[in-house]
């Protein structure tokens, strides 16, 4: 597992092979970055978690671009024959995102993480449950 995984190609028309050291790692904030990738022997999983509600289709979109980069990101040539899979980490269970996210190929898991508790009590209690579940039904088949 590859936490904080950057994805995507250097900024042209620069190549990692022109850049020092220091360089590379300052043009490496400029890159985008996964929270996760997963190298399985079958699939390659790209893990995106979000904690409010609000941002729930947000990480949906970042899985849509990552799972592209990851594609053609120079480290992980050698694993091209691998389907790649967006995997969404939310705390809650939201009916739209989950059906939206099954109809695009992406998974949906539930995890909440051991701060949980402490960070519901910290935000708005809105932020802690989904948005508006009743519009599921306009994605289920």
């Amino acid at each position: 597992m590859i936490y904080h995984c950057r994805l995507g190609t250097w900024p042209g028309p620069l190549t990692a092979g022109e850049l020092t050291e220091s360089e590379q790692a300052m043009l490496r904030v400029r890159m985008r970055w996964a929270d996760a990738v997963v190298l399985l022997p079958e699939r390659i999983l790209v893990v995106e978690g979000k904690l409010r509600a609000s941002e729930f289709l947000k990480g949906l979109g970042e899985l849509q671009v990552y799972t592209h980069l990851l594609k053609v990101t120079p480290e992980f040539e050698k694993f091209k024959d691998r389907p790649v899979v967006g995997r969404l980490l939310i705390p809650i269970e939201d009916p739209v995102v989950i059906a939206i996210t099954r109809q695009q190929g992406i998974e949906t898991a539930v995890y909440k993480p051991k701060f949980w508790s402490e960070f519901l009590a910290a935000i708005q209690p809105r932020q802690g449950r989904a948005i508006r579940p009743e519009e599921a039904r306009h994605w289920e088949g």
